[in-house]
């Protein structure tokens, strides 16, 4: 348990506000002057002159130390707006902040641990008006809160990215706070207005080589550092806020007051004594849950201002401090284990207790310990093959006897069928001796034939044969007797002919012998003679019917000629039915004859069973107290293995709830797909809209060109007016002539901006083609990564397949985003290269214009000036005749006064024609412009549809790539639980030989030191044990000649004793292993057995034929390896013994 760290950080004051500040420090304590009873004591307070980087050396700094070694650390600032925390978690270019210090401080620590290996991932969001938004991705807003059982408190959909420095933290840091919201108030130039947590998540575990690995363990230690930096705490009447300021505000601190409530409350204790916390009630307190009174090592900087204006917010911020210095924490390493990792470890604490039995004194106690274990094991193994082998073979029997039965029944079925041709051969024989038979030809003989081979084509109907039966006679003859009872009235059309005979023995068909065999006879023979004399009596009955004598020859004639017909078919039938019988009886004395070589066997089997049986209760007995002891130390070890089960059952839980995610995205997938189909509906239905529009449009401009013609048309007859009028007027022709000359130049300068523009859209081209194909690279560097990752995840053991599941679906999140990027750049890309079309269009049309007017304005000009040429030519010519006219020219001149004002008249009309004219060609030009406007849309649109057509089959593919990925995640859950199961039974075994060890190095222990004071007492009483001296001779005696046997066989090469003793103790081995592996099957058979009881029987049927398979090859291999591991013991165990001997041999001897 540890408490929260509280250091109060004071700003820096004016000189007029430090004079008149009430506050007044002394050490680590801050007191009010005018009121003695405000003071307040902390880890550390800093004063106006301190830097960042002191504060950050007092807790910071051992939080960041804290968080590579596994354990969850929260740093952050509180304090009323303009106190400086911003200031202090940031810094400034000069002097860097507490995020900056701690950043380039862990990845200096991480550079320090070689051991480790190390993933760093960063988050940064924000909280405004209480909503979640993601600083990393603008674009995602108003994110959800959700909790875990692996994760614990996570923000879904925050993005997280891998960095592996420094610079690239900061990089990130800087793009998140340049959309973070900042805003201006009376205060504060700069004013946070939302709080903002910066996290990063550290992943580590033990590096490991190749000659390592084995020894190494994957436990992965993950932490959590939060670096918040907090919005102060303001006053409406302060800062001057309004509108959206004002709202900013009063979310911030009600924010602020439910962190306060919530500190307050553990501070009271009252989370301890079963109370409520209020977490949930704001989205700050409900992320920082784990740093408040949880599994995280906290330290909170308290920021406040000394001056006379802000005491009381300076006081509230104090007493939050003050508070905040009685919550405790409970910090603890975070460390994922995995069922391989915690075997590894069980494995090393197993080797290192072996380290200890083979360098302590008690190796030959050892050695007994691993015998008496051994013949346990084996006595118990046997027992169980014992038992297996009882149970097969009583298997087998039962089905040897069910095979038997249904020989017998299917003998039973045929001697049946002979009866009933019997039967009929009878009634044939009796119907011949009464008076008249009618016997029924033609169509009735087909359907009797067709009924013949009905029942017996049929295999699986025998249940109409049975009721058939049951009712006596066969159906076909019970229809023949109807079919006499109505032949009574004709009877010349039932009299039999022979042509009709040799149909009827055509069409009647015998069963084959093949078919004869699935007819089956489920009664006995006796009732079935009792029911077929009844039968055949009835029959006859009925067949006795008094008519003339006539019709009774006929009759008889017509069945005279029937009777051998039916005699030869029922004869074939009893041949066939009779070389079946023979074929069924000799199969019946094989199978006796191997019933009685299988109860052979099953005897020898029973007297080995019973002689084993006696040796091993033998050693039963012996080994019983030992068996009770270890008996409670397996209830231990169970209740560990129920722990361990419960784990399993979790990532069970787990693992089923992957696969719902995985259905639940492919669902939504299949959503999308619906979306899209119903986008591209409407964008369909928009086109065919667009289409009429066109249509509609082209109609309007055919009739705007038509009213243009007709305009243009007057307008030239009075242009032609106009050019005969202003013929005569000279003046104008200069002034045309300048203003030619200024269009040229205009018309030169407009096209020079031409050209640039074509150079610059030219250009523009250019460069979106290249954006083009560098966004397809990308794109296709990112489909390789993505088929990487996949051949990656195929390639990847089952033991840390979950973990790099989550790492390379983060991996294949970060490439989708990427992807979406580089689609949104594409098509931001698109849509200025759209835009750029456009405006290169618009200068065309510009060029044209200023081209037709400039053509018009020259074609102007000619006429003016071929108009001037004729009248200077005129007024050459016209001197000599001006004598002649001097007396009309008074009336010109009054003439020409009138027209001059019908000149002024025509100039205003053609003014007002020209401003029509010109607003009639804006109006056509804009038409024209709208139609490109159009068809370029039209354009759009269909590159949309395909784009649109394109995502749909990239989405299919999506969707089959995920199916096939869902697939291979059942089928590697499913290899995971069978893993999971045989590392569970692997490990019970391991605890099971480690009680064992441990118990009998116990008891060894105890008797050791009895038998040492034994040894004591006896050397003490000498006089009283002399029936123990003689002992010891013997014992003497026989070491001596062992002693003497030894070195002979020394002197011999030492290769056969070694070899004789590998070659023993390897066939003990190997009959050791080989039941063991038995008997592990055996167990695990039990197991799924009883999983089949709990539920789901299909699936562990489809699992046990799958793991069976599996378990066949890895069985094999595991005999190969004891086997090996048995021969290394068995001559560890040799040279032991050697060196036993030799020293006994040379204590002997001295």
């Amino acid at each position: 348990m540890e408490r929260i760290h509280v250091a109060v950080r004071s700003r820096p004051l004016s000189p007029e506000d430090a004079r008149s500040s009430p506050w007044r420090i002394s050490g680590n304590t801050i007191a009010h002057s005018a009121q003695s009873s405000i003071r307040f004591e902390f880890d550390r307070i800093f004063g106006q002159e301190c830097r960042t980087s002191e504060v950050y050396e007092t807790r910071t700094k051992h939080i960041v130390d804290s968080v590579v070694q596994g354990f969850n650390g929260t740093v952050f600032a509180y304090g009323q707006t303009n106190s400086g925390k911003t200031y202090t978690m940031r810094g400034s270019a000069n002097e860097p902040g507490i995020i900056p210090l701690a950043v380039h401080d862990l990845f200096q620590r991480i550079e320090e641990h070689m051991d480790r290996e190390f993933l760093v991932r960063m988050s940064y969001m924000e909280i405004y008006n209480e909503e979640i938004n993601d600083l990393l991705v603008p674009e995602h807003r108003k994110l959800q809160i959700h909790e875990s059982s692996e994760k614990g408190i996570f923000v879904a959909g925050l993005r997280e990215e891998i960095v592996t420095c420094a610079e690239q933290v900061m990089d990130f840091m800087s793009f998140g706070e340049s959309h973070r919201h900042i805003g201006e108030t009376n205060m504060n130039l700069y004013s946070s207005r939302s709080h903002t947590i910066f996290r990063m998540v550290i992943e580590s575990r033990e590096k490991g080589d190749d000659n390592e690995a084995e020894d190494s363990c994957d436990a992965v230690r993950v932490s959590v550092l939060n670096l918040v930096d907090l919005a102060g705490s303001e006053r409406a009447a302060k800062t001057g806020a309004e509108g959206v300021r004002l709202k900013e505000g009063s979310h911030i601190n009600k924010s602020l007051m439910i962190l306060g409530t919530v500190i307050k409350k553990l501070s009271e204790g009252i989370e301890g004594q079963g109370g409520h916390v209020p977490y949930r009630d704001s989205k700050l307190t409900r992320i920082l849950q784990p740093a408040l009174g949880g599994n995280s090592n906290t330290a909170i900087i308290c920021n406040i201002t000394l001056a006379q204006v802000h005491a009381d917010e300076t006081k509230s911020s104090l007493q939050f401090a003050s508070r905040a210095l009685r919550v405790t924490n409970c910090a603890c390493v975070n460390e994922i284990l995995t069922d391989a990792a915690l075997l590894k470890r069980q494995r090393k604490e197993i080797e290192e207790l072996r380290a200890k039995l083979r360098n302590s004194q008690s190796d030959h106690w050892g050695e007994e310990i691993l015998n008496l274990r051994n013949t346990l094991l084996q006595s118990e193994l046997e027992k169980e093959r014992i038992a297996l082998e009882l149970e097969e073979e009583k298997k087998a029997k039962e089905q040897r006897d069910k095979r038997l039965i249904e020989q017998a029944k299917k003998i039973e079925n045929l001697s049946s069928l002979v009866l009933n041709s019997e039967r009929d051969d009878r009634s044939i024989a009796f119907s011949k001796d009464k008076r008249r038979v009618t016997w029924c030809p033609g169509p009735k003989a087909r359907q009797f034939g067709i009924e013949v081979l009905g029942p017996v084509e049929e295999g699986p109907t025998s249940s109409t044969v049975r009721n058939e039966r049951n009712m006596g006679m066969p159906p076909h003859f019970e229809e023949l007797m109807q079919g006499s009872y109505a032949s009574n009235d004709e009877p010349c059309a039932n009299a039999c002919s022979p042509s009709d005979m040799a149909k009827y023995t055509e069409d009647v068909s015998l069963p084959d012998s093949h078919a004869l065999l699935h007819v089956t006879n489920r009664r006995k023979t006796n009732t079935m003679k009792k029911s077929d004399q009844e039968q055949f009596g009835g029959t006859a009955g009925e067949l006795i019917i008094p008519e003339d004598a006539h019709d009774g020859n006929n009759a008889l004639q017509s069945q005279e000629c029937t009777v051998p017909c039916v005699v030869s078919s029922l004869s074939a039938r009893e041949s066939e039915a009779i070389l079946v019988i023979k074929q069924l009886q000799d199969q019946i004395k094989l199978l006796e004859a191997e019933k009685s070589s299988i109860q052979t066997n099953l005897d020898d089997v029973l007297e080995l069973a019973t002689q084993q049986k006696t040796s091993f209760n033998e050693k039963y007995e012996k080994l019983q107290q030992n068996a009770l002891a270890a008996q409670e130390q397996a209830k231990v070890a169970n209740e560990k293995l129920s722990t361990l089960s419960a784990t399993i059952k979790s990532n069970q839980e787990v693992a089923y709830g992957f696969l719902s995610n995985v259905l639940m995205e492919t669902e939504g997938i299949n959503l999308g797909m619906h979306q899209l189909r119903n986008s591209v509906e409407s964008a369909l239905s928009f086109i065919d809209e667009l289409s009429q529009n066109l249509l509609m449009m082209a109609q309007g401009i055919l009739e705007v060109k038509h009213s243009a013609h007709e305009d243009i048309r007057q307008f030239g007859s009075m242009v032609r007016d106009y050019e005969k009028l202003s013929a005569c007027l000279m003046k104008k022709v200069c002034k045309l002539e300048t203003e030619k000359k200024l269009l040229e130049e205009q018309s030169q300068d407009q096209q020079n901006e031409i050209d640039k523009l074509k150079s610059n859209l030219a250009s523009c081209e250019k460069d979106i083609d290249d954006c083009t194909l560098q966004h397809e690279l990308e794109k296709e560097g990112i489909l390789s990564e993505l088929l990487n990752l996949q051949k990656e995840v195929l390639t990847l053991s089952s033991s840390s397949l979950m973990k790099e599941k989550e790492s390379i679906r983060k991996e294949l999140d970060r490439t989708k985003t990427k992807l979406r990027e580089t689609e949104t750049k594409l098509k931001n890309s698109v849509q200025e290269k759209i835009k750029l079309q456009s405006e290169k269009a618009e200068a065309h049309k510009e060029v044209k214009k200023l081209k037709s007017q400039r053509t018009l304005l020259e074609r102007d000009l000619r006429k003016r000036d071929s108009a001037t040429v004729d009248k200077r030519h005129e007024l050459n010519s016209t001197p000599q005749e001006l004598a002649g006219v001097f007396d009309q020219a008074v009336q010109m001149q009054e003439e020409y006064q009138k027209l001059e004002m019908h000149v002024f008249d025509m100039e205003a009309e053609i003014s007002s024609l020209q401003e029509a004219l010109k607003t009639s060609v804006a109006e056509k030009d804009e038409a024209l412009s709208k139609v490109e406007l159009m068809t370029s849309e039209l354009e759009d649109l269909a590159n949309k549809l395909n784009s649109a057509e394109l995502e749909r089959n990239s989405l299919s593919d999506e969707i089959a790539l995920l199916t096939k990925r869902s697939n291979s995640s059942e089928s590697t859950l499913k290899r995971l639980e069978a893993s999971l199961n045989s590392v569970s039974r692997e490990k019970e075994d391991m605890g099971m030989q480690l009680t064992d060890a441990l118990l009998d190095m116990e008891s060894e222990r105890s008797i050791w030191a009895a038998k040492k004071k034994e040894y004591l007492e006896a050397s003490q009483r000498l006089n009283t044990c002399l029936d123990e001296n003689r002992k010891l001779s013997e014992d003497l005696i026989k070491v001596r000649q062992e002693l003497a046997s030894c070195r002979e066989q020394c002197r011999t090469p030492e290769e056969k004793l070694a070899h004789s003793l590998e070659s023993n103790m390897n066939e003990k081995g190997i009959k050791f292993c080989s039941e063991a592996c038995k008997g592990s099957d055996q167990f695990v058979e039990k197991g799924r057995t009883i999983d089949g009881a709990v539920g789901e029987k299909e699936l562990q049927k489809q699992l046990l034929m799958i793991t069976e398979e599996r378990n066949s090859l890895l069985s094999e291999t595991q005999q190969m390896r004891l086997i090996v591991n048995e021969a290394e013991v068995l001559k560890e165990n040799c040279d032991r013994k050697a060196s036993a001997l030799y020293i006994t041999n040379h204590k002997l001897t001295h």
